[in-house]
């Protein structure tokens, strides 16, 4: 299929191509794009089938200006926690690990996907919640997987239809620090819990071709002294 009238990449462009971008453009995503987008999202595999994502798209100036004025702050209480100088908080390409850059990006970015799990659909076990004063739910004990596998996937699925339709993007935990603030700008229901969030928009940075640890260095076969070496060698 194609929107616009230009065809989408394969499967294995879209992923080997997917690069997290953190600085860019003042421009906008035509709607018919982001709505394709969010329905990518909503077409990845959830634990039971439940579905448990919430997504709160903001697309208004306003309210990006403000949460980038939150995040800002934020971000200045992180730095003084910081064991690392801002020279040693680069990547080899030169570029900061850190959020810095997508903050400043916040108000032009085209779209901000939050991404919420939804305790009323998410398959919980007995006793694993219980409510706060400000109705918000707290954990009470550890579940392997946890929400992220259920909500996680869909944010991959986003990003990757976005590369495919030449939208860049970034996944981020980052509003996590300000949740509270978050949240409020939001207006969302104190049982829902924020998981992530995605930036789409248009990349105003020259990013290369990612680069990757070969499988021989990260993949092991059946035991974890044994390296998995691949019997054809990809490229």
């Amino acid at each position: 299929m194609s929107v616009n009238g230009s065809s989408e990449m394969p499967v294995f462009d879209a992923i080997f191509g997917l690069r997290a971008t953190r600085v860019y453009e003042d421009r906008p995503i035509p709607p018919e794009m982001l709505a394709r987008t969010l329905e990518a999202a909503t077409r990845a595999c959830s634990s039971g089938n439940t579905q448990p994502w919430e997504f709160v798209v903001v697309t208004d100036r306003d309210l990006k200006r403000e949460l980038k004025a939150v995040m800002v702050d934020a971000f200045a209480d992180i730095d003084r926690q910081r064991a690392q100088s801002a020279d040693e908080l680069v990547d080899g390409s030169g570029r900061p690990v850190t959020g810095h850059a997508a903050i400043e990006s916040i108000d032009v970015v085209s779209a901000l996907v939050f991404v919420f799990w939804n305790p009323d659909r998410g398959i919980r076990m007995k006793g694993e919640y219980e409510e706060n004063p400000d109705g918000t739910l707290r954990a009470t004990r550890h579940i392997p997987g946890g929400r992220g596998s259920s909500v996680y996937p869909a944010c991959q699925n986003m990003m990757l239809a976005a590369h495919a339709l030449g939208v860049s993007s970034l996944f981020t935990t980052f509003f996590g620090l300000a949740e509270a603030r978050v949240r409020e700008l939001l207006h969302v229901p104190p049982r829902m819990f924020l998981e992530a969030a995605v930036f789409l928009g248009y990349g105003a940075e020259k990013l290369g071709q990612p680069r990757r640890k070969p499988l021989d260095e990260v993949v092991h076969l059946n035991a974890w002294e044994v390296r998995y070496e691949p019997e054809v060698r990809l490229p």
